[in-house]
């Protein structure tokens, strides 16, 4: 399905095994297509058919495994009166990982809906420079912390699309735990973004205090973030980046 493959087949968990069990619950994922709710899956046992063995085994583990010693110790929340600094490295790895995570939940969840499109070149260049432990070219990605005990993990995907209907960006804001990540991402062709497209993606308002940018990377972030959000905040934030990319001159 990634790679072009047609080795034996496989089950990608699109939530890796090290997040499944740190978070040690039974509960539901809550699914949204756009700002549409459609259902929950059992845990966090997203399983994406079609992988073969040789990604599932080799470079799809070998982000979940890099990203974990990143993730692992904010999963589930930070100790009060305390402060990480996060280094531009490993918000790299973060953000590489949430575009691959945000990518492989789009087609698990919403493959047949419109909502589901994703682009295919730029899941083929992580796919080629995973070892980078970069995110791909045009992607920007964002974290926030999350208060919340009993949502193990939530999922928002859309499509946006150009004057023509045509799909031209993916975004994706998912959570696990207590950290939330939002995704946006584009064809490689595109991935040189104009200035009035990095305007409109800047957090505005109260999102400037509550989500920190990982993709580009370029300063140490402190975390928690000052401001952090609660489950009711999840539908209207992923809204944020499904009003339209700002008209191509």
């Amino acid at each position: 399905m990634i790679c072009g493959r047609t080795g034996e087949p496989s089950k990608e968990h699109v939530v890796g095994r090290r997040v499944r069990d740190a978070l040690g619950t039974r509960g539901l994922v809550r699914e949204y297509s756009g700002t549409t709710y459609v259902g929950g899956t059992e845990a966090l046992a997203i399983v994406l058919h079609g992988v073969c063995v040789t990604c599932n085994r080799g470079w799809l583990e070998y982000l979940d495994r890099k990203a974990w010693s990143v993730l692992e110790p904010i999963l589930l929340g930070a100790a009060a009166g305390t402060v990480r600094i996060i280094d531009p490295a490993d918000q790299a790895i973060l953000a590489a990982w949430a575009v691959k995570v945000s990518l492989l939940l789009s087609l698990s969840k919403f493959r047949d809906q419109d909502n589901g499109w994703i682009p295919a070149s730029t899941l083929d260049w992580l796919y080629r420079n995973h070892r980078s432990c970069m995110p791909p070219p045009g992607s920007r990605v964002w974290m926030g912390g999350l208060k919340t005990s009993d949502v193990p993990a939530s999922v928002q995907v859309a499509c946006l699309t150009d004057g023509q209907d045509d799909p031209v960006a993916h975004c994706g804001t998912f959570s696990v735990g207590n950290v939330l990540f939002q995704v946006f991402c584009c064809e490689q062709k595109d991935s040189v973004l104009s200035l009035d497209n990095e305007i409109w993606l800047e957090p505005k308002g109260l999102y400037v205090p509550a989500l920190l940018q990982i993709a580009p990377a370029v300063a140490p972030i402190r975390w928690p973030p000052e401001v952090v959000f609660t489950v009711d905040d999840l539908k209207p934030l992923a809204g944020r980046l499904q009003q339209g990319l700002p008209s191509r001159a």
